[in-house]
């Protein structure tokens, strides 16, 4: 095995002090000529000389890490959320170690704390997709470790750089429109009854629903966990409740807090002979490519996961670089695609 080169040999090869040769390395100029500088610099090349990154970042205090805390990685929005993230970190020279917690709050806080202890230059966190608890969040940041959160929610993070979305509107915005293309009878498979932006998005459904002067009917709303399988079973358990004796549904559309469970959801009403948008006109919420997947496509609603990401990441830096923006929080507004998607029905 040959020997690994060290700065003491590229000192030796170039004739200078290995204190110059650590200079040169960690960019800090106008301690040497160019021509030594060159001089250190062909040394490196023939030496095929690789600094440690670990030991740069003992000089530097920095180790161009950046950890990203999510809950299910197996979810198409987070892997949007982490594709921007890494889009617009890499080309600053950061690269990203991504931990998935399961939607356990003792694998984040943990997590949180390792990643923390010197492991990382700063850290992005999303919701856990339940009861966030923050406490761990807030006591990073008021040590001044750069944290930036997307997704989450509570009053104690106002201090926080956080990257939200405007989910009781987005919500209202299917509602307005599935009522103009003469839907009266519209269920909804909500998220976990923990996680705030499940909270918000079930609102903003009843909200579309008063809106329009349609009550909500518990039967038609079911409680998921952003799981395809809640989905198919939400909808399994709406459709044994509203179904008319001649086998088709008594409500014309349906809404799902993800775009997974409305996946799940499609699976369900395909299984029962059901068409879609026909029978039963379906809407997600996420934008990612699942909504484009199925035929027919179904409707959704665009989060923007990607550009979030890169939000979050813009956001990390500037606070890792000291750069702190003015404003702390980013409300991402939602686009609907849903043209060609729904079913328009004579009232």
């Amino acid at each position: 095995m040959s020997k690994k080169v060290t700065i003491r040999d590229i000192a030796k090869e170039s004739g200078v002090s290995t204190t110059t040769v650590s200079r040169l390395l960690n960019h800090v100029e106008g301690y040497c000529s160019k021509e030594t500088e060159q001089r250190v610099w062909n040394a490196i090349e023939r030496l095929n000389y690789h600094p440690s990154k670990i030991a740069r970042s003992l000089v530097t205090q920095r180790t161009n890490l950046i950890g990203v805390i999510f809950p299910d990685i197996y979810n198409s929005f987070f892997q949007d959320l982490f594709r921007g993230v890494e889009e617009y970190a890499s080309k600053l020279g950061y690269q990203l170690i991504l931990c998935n917690t399961d939607g356990s709050s003792k694998k984040e806080r943990d997590y949180l704390l390792n990643l923390a202890e010197n492991l990382t230059d700063g850290i992005i966190i999303s919701t856990s997709n339940g009861e966030d608890d923050n406490t761990t969040i807030v006591d990073l940041h008021k040590r001044g470790f750069p944290i930036v959160t997307v997704e989450r929610y509570g009053e104690e993070l106002k201090d926080v750089p956080r990257i939200l979305f405007a989910n009781r509107e987005a919500e209202e915005q299917v509602v307005n429109y599935l009522y103009r293309c003469g839907h009266r009878r519209i269920a909804y498979i909500s998220g976990p009854p923990t996680a705030t932006n499940a909270i918000r998005r079930l609102e903003g459904f009843k909200n579309g629903l008063k809106q329009n002067g349609l009550s909500a009917d518990n039967s038609l709303i079911m409680t998921g966990n952003y799981k395809m399988e809640s989905g198919q079973d939400c909808m399994r358990k709406i459709l044994d409740a509203c179904m008319h004796k001649g086998g088709k549904p008594d409500f014309s559309a349906v809404i799902a807090g993800n775009d997974l469970m409305a996946i799940g959801a499609c699976k369900t009403i395909l299984e029962r002979g059901l068409r879609i948008p026909d029978d039963i006109s379906v809407v997600g919420c996420d934008g990612t490519m699942l909504a484009d997947l199925i035929r027919p496509k179904i409707g959704t609603i665009r989060l923007g996961g990607i550009d979030m990401g890169k939000k979050a990441a813009e956001y990390l830096i500037n606070e890792i670089r000291s750069q702190n923006t003015e404003e702390k929080k980013v409300l991402f507004q939602p686009e609907l695609l849903l043209e060609g998607r729904i079913k328009s029905i004579e009232t």
